[in-house]
C-alpha cells in the first residue's frame, strides 16, 4: 500500500530509516527497481535528500 500512496522520495526516506545498510549495499539500479523508479530518478531523489 505504501508503494501506491507514498511518493518515490518518501519511499526512499522510509527505506533509509528502516534499512540503512541495505541502501548502502544494493546497487543503484536494483534499489531503483525496488522503489519503482528509474536509476536516473533515484539519483535525483538521493541528491535532494542528502
Amino acid at each position: 500500500l505504501d508503494s501506491i500512496l507514498l511518493s518515490a522520495a518518501d519511499r526512499y526516506e522510509k527505506m533509509m530509516a528502516k534499512e540503512p545498510l541495505l541502501i548502502r549495499e544494493i546497487p543503484l539500479q536494483y534499489l531503483a527497481s525496488i522503489l519503482g523508479v528509474t536509476p536516473r530518478h533515484l539519483s535525483r531523489i538521493r541528491a535532494k535528500v542528502k
